[in-house]
């Protein structure tokens, strides 16, 4: 009795997401990633009666934020409700990730199968020609030239068999490891793949009978992008190249295939709303200021429709450069963001990997110039000091740097920190020769009284080996003090500019092809004879 009663219980509780409902099929048209989340655009549509339904859109991530779900479509139907809800009893379609591994499981099992087979036949052949190597009956005598060729058989015949038996033991062991690799993919894929799905239930009234639209937007966690930047010089007196790249990364249970990709600037997880002061209350050891801002964001849903699609038709050309993907990019400045149409289509798996995606290219004016710091440094490196760029509006990202062609490192793009001037560097130059050499004959320690006096001197020695002039900014340092004790004088900087605050000497030079010149610093350090203080 107990048993009908679950059973029919279950039976109800499964009616509760079957009976009264249409399923919608609909696939993802739009995706607008934003710096942390992104909103889904998916469209279907459905012949509906005239009557009351409860239209679902299956295999959904859990992770819908419910509060930014939205609905809209064509069609004589009024929508009365959108809800989402999770569903457990059945499991998220299988990406191609999972069906690629299956199918991969499959065929090797096959191959395992076969090797195990042959392994048989071989294993068969041997016992049968071991069960009938005698030769002659017991009445007559053995022939030698019979026992020979006998001999040369079971030789040859055998040893083929054992080489073919460890060929295939072979060939089982690496199909083995190859088969045991794939299995713990799959089971890990297959563990994440079990969670529960998503599901939107529209609740919509159809007044007469006909064809619908739906289009359903709604925003999921687990998804962004970053900034990122390469950025390529070629020689003297030729602009840089920057390209603004991004990173798409999305874990949300569900594939990104063949989407039409906008890039946001904003976050609609972080709070919109503006901070209140409270009043500042100040109290003997006690230092409170309290900024107050609401719990709740208000998150921005509009998104700008996509650029026409760019005609790519004619004959083609052999002789044609590659085109770049940015042309297909379409920029959007709204009052508060920036936004990034990307009228392509793009495949974007949810496994966390980032997938690169091309935005823009700009060509900006550089100037090039040298700088070296002997005492950190003895090479000198080639910067490229960039203007124009704070129009672009880029974003905090790496770069990868790249002169001629040639990759020469990372660096990174700061735009709330940098000034009019953007500078990269392009990496060493071994055609200049630095040195930083101790003047012995000026250097000395010596006691004075009850104080020490500690007399530093170097002399810098920088060579263009480069066959034309070039700019060059030389650094080094006096000493500072904010201790009274410890009085510092500044002997000698060779017409150096230098900064009071920090104590940093700086050299403006050009330096003509193969010529050598030479910088002095001087500086002494006074202290009480009975203090230690390392000066170098």
């Amino acid at each position: 009795m107990k048993s009908t009663i679950f059973l029919t219980l279950f039976l109800s509780m499964l009616s509760v997401f079957a009976d009264d409902e249409k399923v919608l099929t609909t696939n993802i048209s739009n995706v607008t990633v934003f710096l942390s989340g992104a909103q889904v655009e998916r469209t279907g549509n459905m012949y509906l009666n005239a009557g009351n339904y409860d239209i679902v859109i299956q295999d959904l991530p859990t992770s819908i934020n419910p509060n930014t779900i939205q609905v809209t479509g064509k069609g004589n139907v009024t929508v009365l409700s959108v809800e989402n809800r999770i569903n457990y009893l059945k499991s998220q379609q299988k990406p191609k990730s999972i069906l690629m591994l299956e199918d991969s499981l499959e065929l090797l099992r096959n191959q395992v199968n076969f090797q195990n087979a042959m392994m048989a036949v071989y294993t068969n052949e041997e016992a049968m020609i071991l069960a009938n190597k005698e030769i002659g009956g017991e009445n007559s005598g053995v022939d030698i030239n019979s026992l020979k060729a006998n001999a040369d058989f079971y030789r040859v015949r055998l040893t083929d068999i054992k080489t073919k038996q460890l060929e295939i033991g072979i060939k089982l062991a690496n199909l083995s490891k190859t088969l045991n690799r794939i299995q713990m993919q799959l089971n890990e894929l297959n563990a994440k793949q079990s969670q529960p799905t998503g599901e939107i239930i529209i609740r919509v009234i159809a007044n007469v009978a006909g064809n619908a639209s739906f289009v359903t937007r709604y925003i999921v966690q687990n998804a962004g992008w970053a900034p990122m930047y390469d950025i390529r010089a070629t020689d003297f007196g030729n602009p840089v190249k920057l390209t603004f790249k991004a990173g798409i990364y999305q874990n949300t249970g569900e594939d990104w295939n063949k989407v039409k990709i906008t890039l946001s600037t904003s976050n609609p997880n972080q709070s919109s709303s503006k901070p209140e002061l409270s009043p500042w209350y100040i109290y003997y050891n006690n230092y409170s200021p309290q900024v107050k801002t609401k719990s709740e964001s208000d998150s921005r849903m509009n998104r700008s429709a996509m650029a026409e699609s760019a005609n790519t038709g004619g004959a083609y050309d052999e002789e044609k450069a590659f085109e770049s993907a940015v042309i297909y990019t379409t920029v959007t400045e709204y009052p508060i963001n920036f936004e990034y149409v990307i009228d392509l289509p793009y495949d974007v798996e949810s496994n966390g990997k980032a997938r690169i995606v091309q935005v823009q290219e700009h060509e900006l004016p550089a100037l090039y110039q040298y700088f070296a710091a002997p005492k950190l440094d003895a090479d000198a490196f080639l910067l490229a000091r960039i203007t124009g760029w704070e129009k672009f509006n880029l974003l905090p990202g790496e770069s990868n740097v790249f002169f001629q062609d040639t990759y020469v490192g990372k660096s990174y793009i700061d735009p709330m920190k940098a000034s009019d001037t953007l500078e990269v560097s392009l990496g060493r130059d071994k055609s200049i020769s630095i040195k930083r050499d101790m003047i012995k004959d000026f250097t000395s320690d010596k006691f004075i009284g009850t104080s020490r006096k500690v007399t530093k001197g170097w002399e810098i020695t920088i060579r263009n080996n480069k066959s034309k002039e070039i700019d060059i900014v030389v650094e080094d340092q006096f000493p500072i003090t904010t201790n009274k004790e410890i009085e510092i004088e500044q002997l000698e900087a060779s017409g150096g500019i230098v900064d009071e605050n920090t104590g940093k000497v700086t050299w403006n030079l050009k330096i003509k092809p193969y010529e050598t010149k030479k910088l002095i610093i001087k500086y002494s350090v006074k202290f009480p004879k009975e203090q230690s203080i390392v000066v170098y």
